[in-house]
């Protein structure tokens, strides 16, 4: 998900800081971009531990004068980063050129090694000679271009973003979605299948205003009981007890599937504190277990998998 270009919408006061174009007070539409110049322009560092990067890709022109993509992608997101055991991979392409509809979407946590190709691309493609540079146009989707936000072992950074205009070129977006369709082919780290799962514990630590804990487990028959706790700012303790439907049973299990939640234990913190703590341990048939704690980096179309979850268990509840 780009942290370092996703949320900034202008330029803040440091130097460093140019401001390449400004929306006047009061103007509907325009355009606001800055250049960061103290961001490098070249990387030394060739331990990458974070790839995230989305873009429209604008293929090259046919004879005719259209643009041809000869089959190929022209919206990618890819995301890398190490986990507990291996490293977590996700793609998404669209060959939809003016749309974004017909993504294919696919996760993996593989023992591979995925960031060797990855450095190589950014170097073949010099992916850091716009780094820095950040552009909104109003009215447009955030980040609709794309964004970058590759980081190394060294604390060298490359982010950019752009919400009207590709962030890489075509070829370069190709390379990157060759690297991880290879990487999506790999050897896979073995994590247990959901159509096993047995219990989902929950807990929401507030501090001084209080904790929710909640239980589901799953029955034979697929149904479930949810049973939760909670506590909020006063002494009283809530509790209580609902049965779970097998349709909303099988929406958990798709929303673990879907998101890939299972695998990821160890990612890096996106570093936003709001003052709740909150994990999911899922159990297995066997007794396997698996820790999940809530605020990790991740691209955008998984990063809801956790909250999906703690609605169905809390929330609705």
């Amino acid at each position: 998900m780009g942290l370092f270009g996703k949320k900034r919408k202008e330029a803040p006061p440091d130097d460093g800081i140019v401001v390449l174009k400004k929306t006047a007070p009061g103007t509907c539409g325009g355009t606001d971009a800055f250049q960061d110049t103290k961001v490098p322009k070249t990387i030394v560092s060739t331990e990458m531990i974070l790839f995230d990067a989305e873009s429209a890709l604008t293929p090259p022109l046919s004879p005719s004068r259209e643009f041809d993509a000869g089959g190929k992608p022209c919206f990618f997101s890819a995301f890398a980063a190490p986990a507990e055991r291996g490293t977590f991979i996700f793609l998404s392409t669209s060959q939809g050129f003016r749309s974004r509809d017909r993504r294919s979407d696919a996760w993996a946590l593989t023992d591979d090694p995925v960031f060797p190709a990855l450095v190589a691309i950014v170097n073949e493609f010099d992916l850091a000679k716009r780094n820095g540079y950040h552009s909104m146009t109003h009215g447009l989707p955030e980040n609709f271009g794309g964004y970058v936000d590759i980081r190394y072992g060294s604390g060298e950074r490359i982010g950019l973003s752009d919400n009207q205009s590709p962030v890489v070129s075509f070829e370069a977006g190709q390379a990157i979605v060759s690297a991880f369709s290879r990487a999506l082919g790999g050897k896979r780290v073995p994590l247990p299948d959901a159509s096993d799962l047995r219990e989902i514990r929950f807990l929401e630590d507030r501090g001084e205003s209080g904790y929710t804990r909640a239980v589901l487990t799953v029955l034979p028959d697929g149904c479930g009981i949810n049973k939760k706790v909670a506590k909020y700012s006063g002494p009283e303790v809530y509790e209580s007890e609902k049965a779970v439907d097998a349709e909303t049973v099988g929406a958990i299990k798709e929303s673990i599937n879907r998101s890939g939640i299972l695998a990821w234990s160890g990612l890096p913190e996106n570093g936003f504190r709001t003052g709740k703590n909150k994990k999911m341990v899922f159990v297995f048939e066997g007794g396997r277990e698996i820790t999940v704690t809530d605020g990790k980096i991740l691209p955008s179309r998984l990063s809801g998998g956790f909250f999906e979850i703690e609605l169905e268990m809390t929330t609705k509840h």
